[in-house]
């Protein structure tokens, strides 16, 4: 049986020790000189992960592979925070993983600690907003055209974003308030990080000041979005439902959302 912490996301990276991680990173006053040098590992490059997803999967179900890596990285990262819903994920994870040979659970694992490292780059100062997985599950050649499922282009969701009214965000946002994003059909999140890129162009801390309530009928897409918003640092809800029937099969709480519970509670609607 596969261990159930295979998936935890310790920050093992090679050639990397607290002493490689300036020591003024530690103060809150950080020169501008050193802002740059937060990130204390090399940012995977998306292009490498899509490589080592085609050299690895070749003898599975290339579809059945990402779409297990993104739900197994989303269970690992809900279940640090998450305990109420711990038991029934951690059971269907350990029904995932065992599906694989060891060498193969070894990939799925390598692999997410890339998607892991990659995501959560966008915190530090040199790391960039970017629908990765979308782009990541097109360079997969992954997309349905039968379905019609096409992630947009970063650039056009940024696009699209930037429509928003810098007045308005300013206003919501003043005084400590909160601005509030739902996207019903959100697919891999792609709109959604697009928006926290202007957010954070306007001067929003949206860690604090932003809410995000997204869904989608596609489970995997749900699973995207997740760990998108997670590793970003949004306070979010990510529902698998149907928008139009209001069916609802699960929810996902960012940690960002439950570790400001009690600051965002009034904006989750499980109706």
């Amino acid at each position: 049986m596969a261990p159930s912490f295979l998936f935890d996301f310790t920050d093992k990276s090679p050639n990397v020790t607290v002493t490689d991680i300036p020591q003024n990173a530690l103060s809150f006053n950080i020169p501008p000189e050193e802002q740059k040098k937060l990130c204390p590992y090399p940012i995977p490059k998306l292009d490498d992960i899509v490589k080592d997803i085609e050299r690895s999967a070749y003898q599975v179900d290339k579809r059945k592979f990402v779409s297990d890596l993104f739900e197994c990285g989303a269970i690992a990262i809900s279940n640090q925070v998450d305990l109420a819903q711990k038991e029934k994920r951690e059971e269907r994870y350990l029904q995932i993983i065992k599906s694989y040979t060891p060498a193969l659970q070894k990939k799925l694992a390598e692999i997410f600690g890339k998607i892991y490292a990659l995501l959560a780059s966008v915190v530090y100062d040199n790391g960039k907003f970017n629908d990765n997985l979308g782009e990541l599950f097109m360079k997969c050649n992954l997309g349905n055209k039968n379905a019609g499922q096409f992630f947009t282009p970063y650039h056009i969701s940024e696009l699209m974003a930037r429509v928003m009214d810098e007045t308005l965000i300013k206003e919501k946002t003043a005084g400590d308030g909160v601005i509030t994003i739902n996207d019903p059909c959100c697919g891999g999140g792609g709109m959604l990080v697009a928006a926290l890129d202007v957010l954070q162009s306007c001067g929003v801390n949206y860690a604090r000041n932003c809410f995000i309530d997204a869904g989608d009928i596609d489970e995997r897409c749900v699973h995207m979005t997740y760990l998108q918003l997670s590793l970003a640092g949004v306070p979010a809800v990510v529902r698998h439902q149907n928008a139009l029937t209001r069916e609802l099969w699960g929810v996902w709480y960012t940690p960002a959302l439950l570790f400001q519970y009690l600051r965002f509670r009034k904006y989750i609607n499980l109706n």
